[in-house]
């Protein structure tokens, strides 16, 4: 890693596979910042402006144009070129009237995908942490960096444990207000986020949890096919349907 003008980059060749890079970029390419999100599950924002949007063609106007204020993450404007957009995150440019949601894909590993706007107030986060917090109320760390406070009315009485570790909550964006949970088991439908059948959705059939060397698996059924996945690698979307719009499979 370098560093050119203040911003962080990348040599090409060492940048990841999912990145979609022209050749006429020339040795360099964006860093994301540190954030939120994992850098395999990121991407800068000038390279979707730029890049994968194609609304200018290089990095001074993308550049001008994001620090100008015209593009929204999770309903907040962002104006860091380098700001890391990343898995299930909701990109608006209310001037265009577009929206998108990142989402993983079996050919680029993670893709822009164009949503209606009614999608764009809300986003999917999976529960990484949970904890009990002073006067017994709960956080809850989630995938994308941000904690949800749940206030508990009275921590003296025995209460039901809602929320668990690898649930996904469909939360409102920016304000952050919980609008359903989505609990992590047999019969819901998932997505798969990272490895060899990344992008792949269908309906969990069976989960193995294991203790010891061994990774627990999940076992996700598409069509007639049966996929076998890491427990981490599975992010629930729905009930009996997906409650995000999703790319239609190849």
């Amino acid at each position: 890693m370098t560093r050119h003008g203040g911003t962080r980059t990348l040599k090409r060749f060492n940048t990841p596979k999912y990145l979609q890079i022209r050749r006429k970029h020339g040795k360099f390419f964006l860093k994301p910042s540190p954030g939120p999100h994992p850098n395999r599950f990121c991407l800068p924002l000038l390279h979707i402006v730029r890049d994968l949007l194609h609304i200018v063609d290089n990095h001074r106007e993308a550049k001008k144009l994001i620090g100008l204020g015209n593009f929204k993450v999770d309903g907040k404007i962002v104006r860091d070129e380098t700001y890391p957009v990343g898995l299930m995150d909701v990109l608006s440019i209310e001037k265009l009237n577009k929206h998108y949601r990142i989402l993983p894909d079996s050919h680029h590993g993670l893709i822009l995908h164009e949503i209606p706007e009614a999608e764009s107030t809300f986003k999917l986060c999976r529960i990484t942490k949970k904890s009990t917090i002073k006067g017994g109320n709960i956080q809850l760390n989630l995938h994308d960096g941000r904690n949800v406070l749940v206030r508990v009315k009275d921590p003296t009485k025995p209460k039901e444990d809602i929320y668990k570790r690898m649930d996904v909550l469909k939360i409102s964006v920016p304000e952050q207000e919980i609008l359903k949970v989505l609990k992590f088991k047999e019969g819901n439908l998932a997505i798969i986020m990272s490895g060899k059948n990344i992008g792949q959705v269908g309906k969990i059939i069976n989960i193995l949890k294991r203790f010891g060397p061994k990774a627990s698996t999940v076992s996700i059924q598409h069509n007639s096919d049966h996929t076998e996945t890491l427990y981490d690698y599975t992010f629930i979307i729905g009930e009996d349907q997906s409650e995000i719009n999703i790319p239609k499979l190849d």
